[in-house]
């Protein structure tokens, strides 16, 4: 069982500040269902930009 989470703190190439939340989790059959959420700590902090993807064992992504 995966379920892996990290938060950090990066500078954008705008100079400013964002939150980045990666997690990672065990979708079944050995794929990966990888979410990323970014915000920049004012209005977008309520609804971030989130992006995930599903890979597969062997390096692909689910294509949906």
């Amino acid at each position: 069982m995966l379920e892996d989470k990290e938060l950090r703190q990066v500078v954008g190439e705008d100079g400013k500040r964002y939150s980045v939340a990666c997690h990672g989790i065990d979708d079944g059959d050995g794929r990966v269902r990888m979410v990323v959420a970014v915000d920049d700590g004012g209005w977008s902090a309520f609804v971030p930009l989130v992006r995930h993807e599903i890979m597969n064992p062997d390096g692909t992504f689910v294509v949906d």
